[in-house]
C-alpha cells in the first residue's frame, strides 16, 4: 500500500469519512430541497400567478412604461395562456415573506454550496498533492464558500422586509 494513504484509526481517515458522509446528506439534501423548490416554482400552487393576474400586471406595465409595448411587439414579452400560472416578482416576495421559506430557500442555498464545497475538496486531494498549496486553496475555497453563504443568507432574509 503506497504511503499516501493513512492508518483507518487516524485523525486524517476519520476527517475524509466524515467529509464523504456530508458530501452524501448534502446530495440528498439537495434532491429533496430541489424537488420542493421545482414543485412550488413551477406547478400550480398558490404561489403562482394565474393568466388573469398576470394580464393585470401587463396592463398596469402597458400604461406605465411605452416600452413594454415593443418588447410585446417583439416577442420578448408574451400573453399567458388560459389555465397557465406564471411566476411573478409580486408571487415571489409573497412567498419570501413566509419565515418557513426563507428557512427552506436557506437551507437550499447551504445545502448546494456545502456540497459544491466538498466536491470540490475532494477533487483537490485526488489531484493537488503538494500539502501547502492544497490547504491554501481550499482555505481559499472555503473564505468564498462563507462570503456566498453570508451574502445569500442577507438577500434571502431581506426580501420582504419593509
Amino acid at each position: 500500500m503506497s504511503q499516501h494513504y493513512e492508518n483507518e484509526g487516524s485523525a486524517a481517515s476519520r476527517s475524509k469519512a466524515f467529509v464523504w458522509l456530508m458530501q452524501r446528506v448534502t446530495g440528498v439534501g439537495l434532491v429533496l430541497f430541489l424537488v420542493l423548490h421545482f414543485w412550488v416554482q413551477h406547478m400550480p400552487t398558490g404561489f403562482l400567478a394565474t393568466a388573469g393576474e398576470y394580464s393585470e400586471i401587463l396592463k398596469t406595465l402597458l400604461e406605465a412604461s411605452p416600452e413594454v409595448v415593443d418588447a410585446i411587439a417583439d416577442g420578448k414579452i408574451k400573453e399567458a395562456l388560459p389555465g397557465e400560472h406564471v411566476i411573478t416578482y409580486s408571487k415571489v416576495l409573497e412567498r419570501l415573506r413566509t419565515p418557513l421559506w426563507k428557512i427552506i430557500d436557506i437551507l437550499l442555498l447551504l445545502f448546494a454550496l456545502l456540497h459544491g464545497m466538498l466536491g470540490l475538496m475532494n477533487v483537490l486531494g485526488d489531484y493537488m498533492k503538494r500539502v501547502r498549496l492544497r490547504k491554501a486553496v481550499v482555505f481559499c475555497c472555503w473564505a468564498v464558500t462563507l462570503f456566498l453563504a453570508g451574502q445569500g443568507i442577507v438577500v434571502i432574509m431581506a426580501v420582504g422586509m419593509k
